[in-house]
């Protein structure tokens, strides 16, 4: 009888150890972990602002590296308010695709950079650096965050110049449609930072698109590494008014020179 309870005991224990064990195990399992463990026959990644800027992975080689990047991915609560740059595609069979979006060079403390509706991860910046930037052989403009987004800021305070200052001003970034590849969520809320300083001025979104006085859009018409051409609108509606800028910077002895013009040069 003291055997039998012996025996009962210890299968008790080893059922318990057991247990724990499998918790331990489900604990330790990586994020993504379907992806080394199934059949991944390919994986796309797409621009939200470019919809033609797409590229699909299939290589087994580099799918294993993104798998290697996702796997150390943190889960977290916290979401980040940025819209996100891509989406991502994760393609096991055929039929069972794992949706995510992504926001390239988000900060860690910003939320999470990568995610599907239920769960959020911080993801390693090495997905961009690493894969998206390798595998795209367009690469962002030279100085494209001084160049850009500063000239847009001088357009704004040459039109002030000549109109009512309490007007406000909608920035309209989706309309460039040829710079459209190179704009992320981070580099818009630095910008949107910089805006702070100027007064009625905002980027347009789904939120407040219908509150401003005035439409600001930019359309490039060239950009190389010594010039920047592009023409930028104002529309006010309500006056049925449209002042078109002409931007004509040089890059000249290591440094921009910018230049806002009311008419348009002869060599644009």
């Amino acid at each position: 009888m003291k055997n039998f309870k012996k025996y009962i005991c210890l299968a008790s224990l080893l059922l318990v150890i057991l247990g724990l064990t499998g918790c331990n195990s489900k604990k330790a399992e990586k994020p993504f972990s379907y992806m080394k463990e199934s059949n991944i026959t390919k994986i796309s990644i797409q621009s939200t602002r470019d919809k033609s800027y797409k590229f699909t992975v299939t290589d087994t080689g580099v799918i294993d590296n993104i798998y290697k990047i996702l796997s150390k991915a943190k889960e977290v609560d916290k979401e980040s308010k940025l819209e996100a740059d891509y989406i991502f595609e994760i393609y096991e069979g055929e039929d069972n695709i794992h949706k995510f979006s992504y926001i390239a060079g988000l900060d860690p403390s910003d939320g999470a950079n990568f995610y599907d509706g239920e769960k959020g991860y911080i993801i390693s910046k090495r997905l961009d650096n690493d894969i998206i930037k390798n595998f795209w052989n367009i690469r962002k403009p030279i100085d494209f965050q001084i160049v850009y987004y500063d000239t847009i800021i001088k357009a704004i305070s040459q039109y002030r110049s000549n109109t009512d200052n309490e007007l406000s001003i909608g920035i309209d970034l989706d309309k460039d449609l040829e710079m459209a590849k190179f704009i992320l969520s981070t580099d818009v809320m630095n910008f949107e930072n910089k805006l702070n300083k100027e007064k009625n001025v905002q980027i347009i979104n789904d939120e407040n698109k219908d509150k401003f006085d005035i439409i600001m859009s930019i359309h490039t018409e060239g950009y190389l590494s010594n010039r920047y051409k592009a023409t930028i609108t104002f529309e006010e509606e309500k006056e049925n008014k449209k002042v078109n800028l002409y931007i004509f910077n040089t890059y000249e002895k290591g440094d921009w020179n910018f230049k806002v013009l009311t008419e348009k040069p002869d060599d644009f």
